[in-house]
């Protein structure tokens, strides 16, 4: 049973999140399960490139994985809830430690086919997609309401450090032994099973906060962020926004090249990237204490528009950079902020459906937009599609400035349904 007073209870009368051994156990295994997925990430394409030649089938792996991953959310997200959330975090990581064990065995027998690596691409992201389910529930189970906030912004703090630091050792790796990056990336996902068998507390919904009617269906997280207006609205806003800035990442290669710059400066306008993020992620619990979150997320959103225009008339590719890290310093803690209140908002036994749901809403056009931005760049330079998404950055900040259901993240919410027993 969960203790309602702890879930009730102040953040500064909370004992610190460090002293929460459960959570501090999930936090660390996904640490070192990032920072793996971050060194194969990068050596997948460069095993292809290296053995191929082709741009085409080096990203035809992360085609497959992010395919997967889409089409299973929904399915794993419904198991993620009826299921015991710690059997399906275990299970999905030792079926990820299975897929990349047998990538780098591959790689070492000199055996690689493009068809393994494409299926294993497909089964890591299938996997994922129920570990993310399982582990949404289980953060938020394990973590009290006041203390969500402070929790999100350490994960994304995690993520960006991970993304700063896992590159160039995967590909500093990669050039030691190419099988490296992927071994290591399998140990990764052994750390994980490891960590979720050490938590002791309760993952799973209480036994009263389950509905006693039947099963339901694998679209009841669809339906629930369709009939909520505040998560409906988070959804259509991060679909928008994340497409863009997925062919913003192209563009700004595209640019740098454009401009002059060599792949190790490429590399390294990537990683200034990341870096803003971990700025933004670590500013985010002071910048949520002492400004409204509705301000924050409409400033955020407006401050999208002049990055772009920035960049385009850079006259050094770090400064291209540098522009690219005030957006990400930006966006990262309106990330924690509106993934704070999606949480409060999901019942418990909705945490995996539901948040599922709202990553499908989110990264649905992400697939499409490399492609358009591709073909523009092509045609008619990098300058000109960066300006078009900076105008499609701005009518989606117009957009999200008419919508009252922001005021939401001013004001307290309840306790979703089976927060206490």
């Amino acid at each position: 049973m969960e203790d309602s007073s702890l879930a009730v209870a102040p953040a500064d009368e909370l004992p610190p999140l460090s002293r929460n051994r459960d959570f501090t156990f999930l936090w660390t295994g996904q640490a070192v399960s990032v920072l793996g997925n971050e060194l194969s990430e990068i050596a997948y394409p460069l095993l292809v490139l290296t053995l191929t030649g082709s741009a085409a089938r080096a990203g035809l792996v992360g085609s497959a994985e992010l395919v997967a991953m889409l089409l299973m959310l929904l399915p794993a997200g419904k198991t993620a809830d009826r299921y015991p959330r710690r059997r399906v975090m275990a299970v999905s990581s030792l079926v990820q430690l299975v897929v990349l064990g047998s990538v780098a065995v591959a790689v070492i027998a000199h055996h690689v086919l493009l068809v393994h690596l494409a299926v294993a691409g497909a089964l890591e992201g299938a996997a994922s997609a129920y570990y993310i389910g399982a582990s949404r529930g289980a953060v938020r189970r394990v973590v009290p309401t006041p203390q969500l906030s402070q929790a999100l912004a350490r994960t994304q703090a995690r993520d960006q450090a991970a993304a700063v630091l896992g590159p160039p050792a995967g590909g500093a790796l990669f050039s030691m032994a190419r099988a490296l990056p992927f071994a290591l990336d399998a140990v990764s996902f052994g750390a994980v099973a490891l960590a979720v068998a050490l938590v002791r507390g309760p993952v799973d919904p209480a036994p009263a906060a389950r509905p006693a009617t039947g099963r339901g269906r694998v679209t009841d997280g669809l339906r629930f962020v369709a009939d909520n207006r505040y998560l409906r609205v988070v959804a259509l806003w991060a679909a928008a926004v994340n497409a863009v800035a997925t062919g913003m990442m192209l563009l700004v290669i595209v640019l740098a090249r454009y401009r002059g710059a060599g792949p190790s400066t490429v590399g390294g306008i990537i990683a200034v990237f990341s870096v803003g993020g971990l700025l933004g992620a670590l500013l985010a619990p002071r910048l949520i204490k002492r400004y409204s979150g509705r301000a924050l997320v409409l400033l955020a959103s407006w401050l999208l528009v002049p990055c772009p225009l920035a960049m385009a008339v850079a006259p050094s590719p770090w400064l291209i950079g540098v522009a690219g890290a005030v957006s990400v310093c930006a966006i990262t803690p309106v990330n924690v902020i509106l993934l704070t209140r999606a949480y409060e908002l999901m019942p418990h036994h909705m945490q995996g459906q539901a948040g599922n749901a709202m990553l499908l809403f989110g990264s649905s056009l992400k697939w499409l937009a490399p492609t358009l931005a591709g073909v523009m760049a092509d045609g008619l330079g990098p300058v000109i599609p960066i300006v078009v998404c900076a105008v499609l950055y701005g009518l989606a900040a117009v957009w999200l400035q008419g919508r009252g259901v922001l005021r939401q993240l001013n004001a307290p919410v309840a306790e979703p349904v089976g927060a206490h027993v």
